[in-house]
């Protein structure tokens, strides 16, 4: 394994980036971090997609989604040490916190794992895996019914 450093600068300024897109107007805008087909992975399995016309449509009803549960922040709370796994990947560990209107102040926190790809100087996601069920925590908080 590669023992080069990543700068977690520039990993917080990506995650950062894609929290703020995450809560904006413009799904297109999350599409951009990434990759052309990616993975994603939770309790429930993995599944693949491509970023096209239709993620970004999915996208759309997430940011819809997340208004109706009254999501009113999502903001990186930290990055555990990336594993650099060659001169284009590297692994991290993210915490996110969350806020709803229902939680009020109370920062509901989970970990998502992403395998990044860097090409032309940018970040893509190339996968994510979350250690929990977003739908079944959210359900245990009351924030959305069963």
């Amino acid at each position: 394994m590669d023992t080069k450093m990543v700068s977690i600068d520039e990993l917080e300024i990506f995650f950062q980036n894609y929290a703020a897109a995450s809560l904006g107007l413009e799904p297109a805008w999350i599409a951009a971090l990434y990759a052309d087909h990616f993975v994603t992975g939770g309790p429930r399995g993995s599944a693949t997609f491509s970023n096209n016309g239709q993620f970004i449509h999915w996208l759309r009803e997430v940011q819809t989604f997340n208004k109706r549960t009254g999501m009113t922040a999502l903001e990186l709370v930290s990055i555990e040490k990336p594993i650099c796994l060659n001169d284009i990947h590297v692994l991290a560990q993210v915490e996110w916190g969350a806020r709803f209107k229902k939680t009020g102040t109370r920062l509901i926190k989970f970990w998502i794992a992403y395998l990044l790809e860097k090409n032309d100087g940018r970040w893509k996601i190339l996968a994510y895996i979350s250690e929990k069920d977003q739908e079944d925590e959210m359900r245990k908080l009351g924030i959305t019914e069963s």
